[in-house]
């Protein structure tokens, strides 16, 4: 059974889309999803943070609210996705098209993995995935 240490506080699994001058519209309809955020090129990352995006982007979101890690959370947009594989791959020729899985906790030490089928459908998409985490660092 999937596990963790450390209680991940929050994680999100996402499909990003970047590039310059995207037909932002077009990306939900091919994949069958409504973005969570669309942004353009010089839009404020975040609300009273003065970086802007360096390339248009549109994202697709789910929190994973799973006690034993993001594994189920993350197969469930990956198992949809492999239904559009041919317009990812399109979409792939022309756009930088990535997973990204954020992880983050108040502890100073987390771990989470990804189950071997996880591992599987990430592999027959054939697309990156960028991880990242974050620790807080506090200590119990």
């Amino acid at each position: 059974m999937p596990g963790l240490k450390g209680g991940i506080f929050e994680s999100r699994f996402s499909i990003v889309i970047s590039g310059d001058n995207l037909p932002l519209d077009s990306f939900g309809k091919e994949l069958d999803l409504t973005p969570t955020r669309m942004m353009r090129r010089g839009d404020p990352l975040k609300r009273g943070v003065p970086l802007l995006t360096a390339h248009d982007e549109w994202l697709y979101t789910v929190p994973t609210h799973d006690s034993v890690g993001p594994d189920s959370a993350v197969n469930e947009l990956l198992n949809h996705l492999m239904q559009h594989r041919d317009a990812l791959k399109k979409l792939s020729a022309t756009y930088d098209v990535k997973l990204r899985l954020y992880v983050q906790s108040d502890y100073a030490q987390m771990s989470f993995f990804l189950s071997p089928e996880t591992m599987k459908n990430v592999i027959a998409l054939d697309m990156p995935l960028e991880i990242s985490s974050l620790s807080w660092g506090e200590v119990f």
